[in-house]
């Protein structure tokens, strides 16, 4: 007679399956603060929350990238500013006001819009400062073996100073960008914001990509332990370099968003985002140490966040403090943290009592 296969332990569940608790936390928060306030749980907020994480979602992604690696990137804020500044500052340069025809009350009219170079054009700019960006931090990492911590530090200040250069200590406003550049984030298709689509698209592709792309499971590989990595042919300097520059592209595209939102470009623009990132991916399970992590987790924490920072506004507990937000969220991150330690501990135990060890 065979004996009773044993019944796995309520935490191999939880690691496994962490998105399902995340999912859960999130459902319970939304409910919460529903029934304080009514107006929360409406369908038409729930969708203003997804859009208005959405550029935080997105910048999550590209820290999920640097993180398995075993890096780090807190320059994505000054990196957000000077590709939207320097976006902005052309596209001021190419802006002119042009007279189209346009139906007005079944009446045609002449209506003057602000144009600037094509939109495609703009967001290639936006991308491609930050892809360069990403590529010097991670060139700096992977082959000057500087600290990564260190790198971004630096990097941070010195990207904050060329947005002032770039500049010219000038902010670019409203009135100095091109109608569908505003437009940008403003438009909808099939009832979904343009923000939401792009987070999508963000997530699908990354997806695709570190699940079966083989580079793209490098990025576990190399966060997991580098020696072996090595061992096993995988070029860990280009893994590193690759995950810093994917975070510099979409960090890039979050300063176009950001800037088309907010309609205002600065020289500081977004300062002290990046705390925002690491609380969404460690908030979603991604290892501070490298070599572990779930895209789907990741863009979970980026809601969790969401939910939290509206139900906060929602129910009015913290004003119009940020000091109370920024200190919930780092109490978020500690205990997600210490959360992810112990649960790893105790796997690692368990392993090793089944190995007899």
């Amino acid at each position: 007679m065979q004996a009773n296969k044993e019944r796995p332990p309520l935490y191999t569940f939880l690691i496994k399956y962490r998105e399902i608790g995340l999912l859960l936390i999130v459902a319970l928060l939304v409910t919460a603060v529903g029934l304080r306030n009514p107006q929360f749980a409406r369908p038409g907020n729930l969708m203003f929350i997804v859009e208005d994480t959405a550029t935080l979602a997105i910048l999550a992604a590209g820290m999920l990238c640097v993180l398995l690696v075993g890096s780090i990137d807190i320059s994505v804020s000054a990196i957000m500013a000077l590709s939207g500044i320097v976006t902005g500052v052309i596209m001021r340069g190419f802006l002119a006001n042009v007279e189209v025809p346009t139906l007005v009350e079944g009446v045609e009219k002449l209506v003057t819009v602000r144009e600037s170079l094509p939109l495609g054009v703009l967001i290639l700019i936006g991308v491609s400062v930050g892809a360069l960006l990403g590529a010097v931090n991670g060139s700096l990492i992977a082959y000057g073996k500087v600290l990564p911590i260190v790198t971004t530090l630096g990097m941070q200040y010195i990207v904050y100073g060329i947005s002032h250069i770039v500049s010219n200590n000038t902010a670019v406003y409203r009135k100095d960008m091109s109608d569908l550049f505003v437009q940008f984030t403003r438009s909808a298709l099939l009832g979904v914001n343009n923000k939401i689509w792009i987070m999508l698209a963000v997530y699908v592709l990354l997806f695709l990509f570190i699940t079966y792309m083989r580079r793209g499971r490098h990025l576990y590989a190399v966060g997991s332990n580098r020696e072996a990595a090595e061992m096993r042919g995988i070029p860990v300097g280009n893994t590193i370099l690759m995950a810093h520059v994917i975070m510099g592209a979409l960090a890039g595209l979050a300063g176009l968003l950001y800037a088309s939102h907010d309609t205002k470009i600065t020289q500081d623009m977004a300062m002290g985002y990046e705390l925002y990132v690491i609380a969404a991916c460690v908030i979603g399970g991604v290892a501070v140490s490298g070599g572990a992590g779930k895209i789907q987790g990741v863009l979970l924490g980026a809601l969790t966040i969401g939910v939290i920072n509206n139900g906060l506004t929602m129910l009015r507990l913290t004003g119009t403090s940020e000091f109370w937000k920024k200190a919930i969220q780092g109490s978020l991150i500690l205990i997600a943290v210490v959360f992810n330690v112990v649960l790893q501990r105790v796997m690692t135990r368990q392993n090793l009592r089944r190995r007899h060890i």
